[in-house]
């Protein structure tokens, strides 16, 4: 089952540190919830986990993610991951387009379209809406988390 969840926040800071700071996996790690960098396979390939509660179940992905295209010019960012559930319970799938555009204020907007495929028995949180919720509320405390270490330097 494949949900697409697409968000957009600004910040102050300006694009070359918001940059800076998403293309930084042990950054950007501290900012996700139940989040662990496991190792870095190459310059642009990460082994992590990722935990979570979804509906009745908590489930831990282990699994990689990848740096698919950096442009740094063009201020985008392609991800892709995938991860299994270590009970067995299902897999996940997940592509990434982020996007930062300068504002004439100085700061940054943030756009982020994603695509999260779920198999095995995970998928039949995605159709109750779980997934989106979780989604919502994980993205939430992300931008506050970047926000704040941003702003802190």
């Amino acid at each position: 089952m494949a949900i697409t969840i697409q968000k957009t926040f600004d910040v102050e800071q300006p694009p070359e540190d918001v940059w800076a700071f998403l293309v930084d996996p042990e950054r950007v790690v501290d900012c996700l919830p139940g989040a662990k960098l496991l190792e870095e396979v190459d310059e642009r390939t990460y082994r992590g986990e990722m935990g979570m509660k979804l509906g009745p179940i908590g489930v831990t992905f282990t699994g990689t993610i990848r740096f698919d295209r950096l442009d740094e010019e063009a201020l985008e960012v392609e991800m892709s991951g995938e991860g299994k559930d270590e009970k067995g319970s299902g897999s996940v799938k997940m592509h990434m387009e982020s996007r930062l555009e300068p504002l004439d204020d100085g700061g940054t907007r943030v756009s982020v379209a994603q695509s999260i495929n779920l198999s095995g028995r995970l998928a039949s949180f995605g159709r109750g809406g779980i997934v989106q919720n979780v989604a919502d509320f994980m993205f939430g405390r992300f931008t506050s988390c970047v926000t704040k270490k941003l702003a802190e330097g």
